[in-house]
């Protein structure tokens, strides 16, 4: 399906239903991949939502090339989103909490430390990135925006010098403007990344499976709805470092899935 395009806009460079848009499967380890973050070259950090195993994996080929757990025994927690900031990765669970480690040898422990975001279940966390330019975790919600905010989704921001949540939200999207202007009902944030190339923000849908675009002061730049027969449950977002877009899908009934969309500026 094709982007509605903005001038201002870098979503329309990505042709969704493109020949050159590349499917990897992946390993029955990770059959519920959710957060994705790129580590670097052709590699990404990702994680099952239920457990505290972190996977790097190369995006091009679908291999595992290391795992490693957070602590001395496997989390069993609601993980949903991932982002690396400098040498530290930091995963969020749907309640708010935030896990701050480091990558460590395959088949390693690393010790983490645990943040309250004040954020909860009712919000429902489902993505997560790092803002460089505010030195500030994005954190995206699936469920309740906030109060008063019936109608909206919503992205918080959660600044690394002091520890501390905006209790404002960062992006609010508006569900009415949403399906008035792209046709797309039902907007539930799954995923959150920054394009590099140039600022804006790509938040992720699995209802309906879809990408928008915004800019760095929240205004809605463009949409575009994925096809749901490749990407039944899209759950990561990121970037790589050519600016290709890759995408992760839970498997469901099959594998797990990685969407390689290359960038054409």
């Amino acid at each position: 399906m094709t982007c509605q395009p903005s001038s201002s806009g870098r979503l329309s460079g990505y042709k969704i239903d493109g020949n050159d848009v590349k499917h990897t499967k992946l390993p029955k380890e990770l059959k519920e991949i959710s957060g994705l973050a790129y580590a670097r070259e052709k590699f990404v950090f990702t994680h099952n939502d239920e457990e505290g195993i972190v996977y790097k994996v190369d995006f091009e080929s679908g291999i595992i090339t290391k795992k490693f757990i957070l602590g001395n025994k496997i989390l069993k927690k609601d993980f949903e989103g991932i982002a690396v900031v400098g040498d530290s990765i930091f995963l969020t669970t749907s309640d708010g909490v935030l896990y701050r480690f480091k990558e460590v040898e395959n088949n390693g422990n690393s010790d983490y430390k645990k943040y309250k975001t004040g954020l909860t279940a009712k919000n429902n966390i489902e993505g997560l990135c790092y803002d460089e330019k505010t030195n500030s975790l994005l954190l995206a919600c699936k469920g309740s925006a906030g109060k008063k905010l019936k109608g909206f989704k919503a992205v918080y921001s959660y600044n690394l010098d002091n520890y501390k949540l905006n209790t404002n939200p960062r992006f609010l999207i508006n569900l009415e403007s949403l399906n008035s202007k792209f046709s797309i009902k039902n907007f539930s944030p799954t995923g959150i990344e920054v394009n590099p190339d140039n600022g804006n923000f790509f938040i992720l849908s699995s209802i309906i499976e879809s990408i928008i675009e915004l800019s760095a002061d929240g205004e809605l730049l463009s949409a575009v709805k994925l096809d749901p027969k490749e990407n039944k449950q899209p759950e990561g977002i990121t970037f790589a470092s050519d600016l290709s877009l890759v995408v992760s899908n839970e498997g469901q009934n099959k594998k797990g899935k990685i969407t390689i969309v290359p960038s054409h500026k």
